[in-house]
């Protein structure tokens, strides 16, 4: 899996109550969109929904390095365990097999596979934001015109802007063979299937949909629907799944360097089931080792100074029916069979940089069973995790000696001084040191050394008075000035 936008793939699919597909995406480089001229029109929308699209679109970038497969079917027109075949063209279609049945747990069983699913719905742990075109699902750098070029170019066509969320699954479906299933040594076989619909997701979608003519598309996904926003010829209908919310849309606090890298926040008020798990026919077989879930899959940090280690868990889900040992870095811990079990995961940044920069690092969890000798295929299992992270040096001061020098009428104006943090910075306190004036203490016969808040900085001046003292031949102000900023990366 490459760096995030870079070349990886998107499996995803949406699906209406009669129908549900599963496409493929297959991201490369993506456009930067983040440099085009502010969209104003999203006719269809008001205001509010019109931003939050617009912030969909910057955000779309960064999700070029998610890879599932997914069925997403809010209409719950599938049954777990049927199977699904992969088309040499890399369409999947579903057939009306059953290749897999629900181990008994919790509160399903294989007669009452859709026992109630018991979230977590505070806790997300798969997030994406891509386009789709009619119900496919298309990564933001795809040709378009492969998915359109059947048919007549008057067809209309549903291009879609759409955000997924789903949420923690405290009762994890896990699955065997079923009766249909043929095995042939450690191979098994079920009709034409290639997969099977798995695990039900739950969670919610929110889309923003246009229509557009068949002999009208072209180019690529995200620039197409960039484009036909700003045109403003083209009305665009908004659409929730589960209470969806997504907070950090709002382009005014989006920098060149930020507007992909900055994390999203998703909620989910009211989670419902919007989508199905595919997994390969191969995890049914004898002595299969299935690939354990991860999640989630960009861990994203939030801002970390430099030198600072921030953890963040990732939760495993082990759909093996043998314990394992996952490890990461250099520690190892155990997951249980067909269980679950949340990793730790520790980043330091460490940088040079004066600002806010982004990093990104790529971490590999290993998997094996935890008894050395059992049979299984494959021995190992990996799974790769993308973390970001904004950084910088923690901390920025500025400091500078003021003097009027020794006069017998010394010029306090010229120790005023108003400075301001730099960016990605905010002030952290404004202060004097080491003061002296002609009396010794800056407390009296009219002197006065001042440190004060001045918006994102610090003002500084020094009053004395104005005439000779009685005694005093000379007077003089001095200080050293100090401002303290702290890293805050917008």
């Amino acid at each position: 899996m490459d760096a995030v936008g870079g070349g990886a793939i998107v499996r995803l699919s949406l699906a209406t109550a009669a129908t549900a597909m599963l496409v493929v995406a297959c991201p490369g480089r993506l456009p930067d969109v983040r440099s085009a001229e502010p969209v104003t029109a999203c006719s269809g929308l008001d205001a509010s929904e019109c931003g939050r699209a617009r912030g969909l679109i910057h955000a779309a970038t960064a999700f070029g390095n998610v890879r599932h497969e997914y069925l997403l079917d809010a209409a719950g027109s599938f049954a777990p365990g049927r199977g699904v075949q992969h088309s040499n063209e890399g369409a999947y279609s579903v057939l009306p097999t059953r290749c897999a049945q629900e181990r008994a747990h919790g509160g399903a069983t294989p007669a009452a596979p859709t026992a109630p699913a018991r979230v977590d719905a505070s806790t997300v742990d798969f997030t994406y934001v891509g386009l789709a075109i009619d119900q496919h699902i298309v990564s933001a750098d795809a040709d378009l015109l492969p998915w359109v070029g059947a048919g007549a170019e008057a067809s209309e066509k549903k291009l879609s802007l759409v955000a997924i969320a789903f949420v923690r699954d405290l009762d994890p479906q896990f699955f065997g063979a079923s009766d249909d299933v043929a095995f042939s040594g450690d191979a098994c076989t079920c009709g034409r299937a290639t997969h099977f619909v798995g695990a039900v997701k739950v969670g919610g979608v929110l889309s923003y949909e246009m229509r557009v003519r068949s002999g009208e598309v072209r180019g690529r996904a995200l620039e197409f629907f960039k484009a036909r926003l700003a045109a403003g010829d083209t009305r665009i209908t908004q659409t929730v799944i589960g209470g969806l919310e997504v907070d950090g849309l709002d382009l005014g606090a989006m920098t060149p360097s930020s507007a992909a890298a900055k994390p999203l926040a998703f909620r989910v008020k009211n989670p419902v089931p919007i989508a199905y798990a595919l997994y390969p026919l191969s995890d049914v077989c004898k002595f299969a080792f299935p690939a354990p879930e991860v999640s989630p899959e960009i861990v994203e940090l939030g801002d970390v100074p430099y030198g600072r280690e921030e953890t963040r868990l990732l939760h495993v889900v082990n759909r093996a029916a043998i314990d394992l040992r996952a490890t990461i870095g250099e520690r190892t811990f155990a997951v249980p069979a067909l269980g679950s079990a949340d990793v730790p995961f520790a980043w330091s940044p460490n940088g040079q940089a004066l600002g806010c920069e982004i990093q990104t690092r790529e971490e590999i969890l290993q998997f094996v069973p935890a008894v050395a000798d059992v049979p299984v295929t494959p021995r190992t299992q990996s799974v790769r995790v993308t973390a970001r992270v904004r950084t910088g040096k923690g901390t920025f001061r500025r400091h500078e000696h003021i003097d009027t020098g020794v006069h017998r009428k010394p010029d306090y104006a010229a120790t005023k001084r108003e400075w301001t943090c730099p960016d990605d910075y905010a002030v952290a306190g404004c202060r004097t040191e080491s003061a002296q004036c002609g009396d010794g203490r800056c407390t009296t016969d009219g002197y006065a050394v001042n440190a004060e808040l001045a918006g994102n900085g610090c003002r500084f001046a020094c009053a004395g008075p104005e005439g000779l003292l009685p005694g005093i031949s000379s007077m003089y102000c001095r200080f050293d000035a100090v401002m303290d900023c702290r890293l805050r990366c917008r």
